[in-house]
């Protein structure tokens, strides 16, 4: 099994080699990271599968032509996921700069509020008690996706390991390459992100009527059971 910095070394080797042209390289890269990029960039840009395309498709074009070192990507700094949903924030802010939209500018304004939100929330977790709590049931299929395109790298590598694929506390563990006792402790914060962060953007779409995602019910991750029910 590849722990994460293996994985993240692979990432960048991967990415070497789609810079060089290596097409089945490029294509891997779009396979493993195209639906959580589409996810974080959809609701940034006001649910538009036109702009949200284009902003997907120039992230991936721009990851593979960046030369600019000082701004390339570090396996030691996080994800390959994470770099390009860094770099897809820069091409919203461009692509609504070239539409005037008369939305765009507050659209923007509330998403800097939500990060700001999420990132206190989520450096909060590290003093705040662990508890074993149940997220709660009664949400929406488009807030659960937008949450959790929303968490840290690793609170949603350990979620979708531990409910969509099953695994096991010992695997987590040799995975991240921490102990048991510390994967069970990283599993408990990322299920209190998911809910701090579910309410975070909960209360953001509450308030804004016009942005409020689909309302169509659904049984997020439950620490009860190892599958996401449908």
């Amino acid at each position: 099994m590849q722990t994460q910095s293996d994985q993240r070394q692979h990432q960048a080797a991967q990415l070497k080699r789609a810079r060089a042209g290596d097409s089945e390289a490029l294509a891997a890269i779009y396979e493993d990271h195209v639906d959580g990029l589409w996810a974080f960039v959809f609701y940034r840009v006001g649910r538009d599968p036109v702009l949200c395309e284009d902003v997907v498709s120039e992230t991936f074009l721009s990851a593979v032509e960046l030369r600019d070192a000082a701004v390339d990507y570090d396996p030691a700094r996080g994800s390959l996921r994470t770099w390009l949903c860094q770099r897809s924030r820069n091409l919203i802010r461009k692509h609504r700069r070239a539409l005037r939209r008369a939305h765009a500018l507050a659209h923007e304004q509330a998403w800097e509020r939500i990060d700001s939100s999420l990132l206190a929330r989520f450096q909060d977790l590290d003093q705040a008690p662990l508890s074993d709590e149940i997220l709660v049931r009664e949400q929406t299929r488009e807030l659960v996706t937008m949450t959790v395109a929303n968490l840290p790298d690793d609170y949603r590598d350990a979620l979708e390991r531990k409910y969509l694929q099953g695994q096991s506390t010992r695997e987590l563990a040799a995975q991240f390459e921490l102990s048991e006792a510390a994967a069970k402790s990283l599993l408990a914060r990322a299920r209190r992100a998911f809910r701090d962060a579910f309410t975070t953007l909960a209360e953001a779409f509450s308030a804004a009527p016009d942005s409020n995602p689909a309302t169509t019910p659904t049984s997020p991750l439950d620490p009860e059971r190892d599958h996401v029910r449908a």
